[in-house]
């Protein structure tokens, strides 16, 4: 398994571009029926805060790569975050989990 998760904070005129082109993604994930993945966002309360999680089971695989909405989001959170790159993703574990 391999979990990695990038963090930016973003001015408010891009974040509703941000959400956008990230409902972009997810609805492309789905239409891909894709397995063995996991892709979370979250947005802090100030809507400028955002940390993006991408876990896959099988590492050989990433659909992302392949998804044209992918590099669209890579893009806006380049431009938000201001750089010229989307800040890289870092690998995390996961240290403790509850779901009930």
């Amino acid at each position: 398994m391999s979990l990695q998760m990038v963090r930016f904070n973003a001015a408010v005129d891009p974040a509703a571009e941000l959400r956008d082109r990230r409902t972009g993604v997810c609805a492309a994930l789905d239409a891909a029926s894709t397995t063995g993945t996991t892709s979370t966002a979250y947005l802090s309360g100030s809507g400028t805060g955002f940390v993006s999680a991408l876990e896959l089971t099988d590492l050989t695989t990433n659909p992302l790569l392949t998804l044209p909405e992918a590099p669209r989001l890579r893009d806006a959170i380049s431009r938000a975050a201001g750089g010229l790159i989307a800040p890289t993703p870092e690998p995390f574990t996961i240290a403790g989990a509850y779901k009930s």
